[in-house]
């Protein structure tokens, strides 16, 4: 198994515990399911914690990943995860998105052309 699978084969140990399990139990007698462990779930990883966290960010491109997870309550650790789902990154500690969509390339083409639209008007104004 080992020549196929690499390291990620089971140890051959589990599986010696795995057909005493079964051989033990009848057929079709073995739980096979999941059991309930003990610990707090993951929840911090949710859309609302995401959510959270891009507005944090819009908010502030210079917050730090510290200062939003005391914010909102969550470990740092969670809060790198939701950062590289979002797709941000740090570019000279500022949070900037990794890659624009068409519609965010279109959208920033349109406030530019606003922007230089406002300027030559007040330049004309004065």
């Amino acid at each position: 198994m080992q020549a196929v699978y690499g390291d990620q084969c089971v140890d051959v140990s589990t599986v010696r515990h795995w057909v005493r399990q079964f051989k033990d139990g009848e057929l079709g007698q073995v739980d096979l399911s999941d059991k309930t462990r003990s610990g707090k779930p993951v929840t911090a990883s949710d859309q609302l914690h995401q959510d959270h966290v891009e507005e944090l960010i819009h908010g502030n491109h210079h917050i730090k990943q510290k200062d939003i997870a005391v914010a909102l309550g969550i470990p740092k650790e969670r809060v790198g995860h939701i950062i590289g789902v979002l797709g941000f990154q740090t570019v000279r500690a500022r949070w900037v998105l990794r890659m624009l969509s068409d519609e965010m390339k279109a959208e920033r083409v349109c406030i530019s052309r606003e922007h230089l639209e406002r300027f030559e008007k007040e330049d004309d104004d004065s």
